[in-house]
């Protein structure tokens, strides 16, 4: 794979997201999976290329970038089920035009920034409230809060189970189902 910003960091979230995804004996071929914040889009487009039905969102700024990797990515003999959809979403915005029945919502370094977690909690509420396992990779910066929105805020609508822990990278991985949809 090719990808046009930080490789190895990127390489190692989808790496551990997709190995937490396998504990749980979970397929990906024909789920409906969206990713948030992509970013580099390496995770949805190894779970594309596992050919799960992907969606790739991020800020619209950064919607041009994950264009550009997805067709950097593109297998020679073409993907093997749908290429990935690229569109822009702000979390707290617009959200609702969004679909809720996902199979997954994926997550790779997402939880950094304090005073977006009540938006993406929205954000995360609206994509899950269907069904829908949110799985959720962090760099667990306590600088960030970022413990803390694992510990307080997803669990304000969200049964949340630490699932993978490498200590030394400092990334956790994260399965959130929300309340009363298990």
């Amino acid at each position: 794979m090719r990808c046009l910003l930080c490789l190895p960091y990127c390489l190692l979230h989808a790496r551990l997201i997709y190995a937490a995804i396998l504990r749980k004996t979970l397929h990906l071929k024909g789920k409906r999976i969206i990713e948030l914040g992509a970013g580099t889009s390496i995770v949805g487009i190894l779970a594309a290329r596992l050919r799960a039905d992907v969606t790739l969102t991020d800020l619209p700024l950064v919607v041009p970038q994950l264009q550009s990797n997805v067709s950097a990515n593109m297998p020679s003999s073409g993907w093997p089920s749908f290429a990935p959809s690229v569109l822009p979403l702000s979390w707290g915005q617009y959200q609702a035009s969004f679909p809720s029945d996902w199979d997954l919502v994926l997550g790779a370094d997402i939880v950094y920034l304090a005073e977006t977690y009540p938006l993406l909690l929205d954000t995360l509420a609206h994509l899950c409230k269907d069904g829908a396992v949110a799985y959720l990779s962090s760099k667990m910066r306590g600088e960030h809060r970022t413990p803390g929105f694992y510990r307080d805020t997803l669990p304000q609508r969200f049964h949340v189970e630490l699932v993978h822990r490498d200590p030394t990278q400092n990334i956790n991985i994260y399965r959130a189902t929300q309340r009363g949809k298990q």
